[in-house]
């Protein structure tokens, strides 16, 4: 059984090996690694944004990024399986694989960590979007009908779920992930 698999998800499809919680969950209980490096726009897709939410209550914590040129699923750094054009290419050339291996280490290296928000609510949500709007935090208290401390107690939450250093942080992070 492998001991290490790394995907690069560029597309999903529900019936790919990449997503297969079985397989994941199996490679985990025998204490492999499971890397997961989605495509940012793949989250807003809810099957997706479930099986990252699921990696990440295991351990196994996928990351999102902007840009991903392939999409990949390496095995124990000895195989590989390409997709181009909606065809899968199995990779065994070992040059090929450390190719691979470092493209992906590269991806995972500058990706960001998919972790759900600490007591994420609908208000953390809506604070999120009309703070993405443009709106001061005082427009957004009026506008939902809270403080704005209480505006500002969810932006401090929600920076450090996000271990965002400052509110602008926390916006690009926030859209990475697809929450607004």
């Amino acid at each position: 059984m492998s001991e290490r698999i790394t995907v690069l998800a560029t597309t999903y499809r529900p019936d790919a090996p990449e997503f297969s919680r079985e397989i994941a969950d199996t490679i985990l209980r025998r204490g492999g690694q499971v890397r997961v490096v989605l495509r940012s726009s793949l989250t807003a897709n809810s099957a997706v944004a479930g099986h990252a939410q699921w990696l990440a209550e295991r351990g196994a914590a996928p990351r999102v990024v902007d840009r991903l040129p392939l999409h990949a699923v390496l095995i124990d750094d000895s195989l590989a399986v390409v997709t181009e054009d909606d065809q899968d290419r199995l990779v065994r050339d070992p040059v090929a694989i450390d190719a691979l291996g470092a493209a992906a280490e590269r991806h995972w290296e500058r990706a960001v960590p998919v972790t759900p928000l600490p007591g994420r609510s609908n208000r953390a949500e809506q604070v999120l979007r009309l703070l993405a709007q443009g709106l001061t935090d005082e427009a957004v208290a009026r506008r939902i009908g809270v403080s704005v401390r209480t505006v500002r107690n969810e932006v401090a939450v929600t920076m450090t779920g996000m271990d965002a250093h400052s509110r602008f942080q926390a916006g690009v992070r926030a859209a990475q992930l697809g929450l607004i």
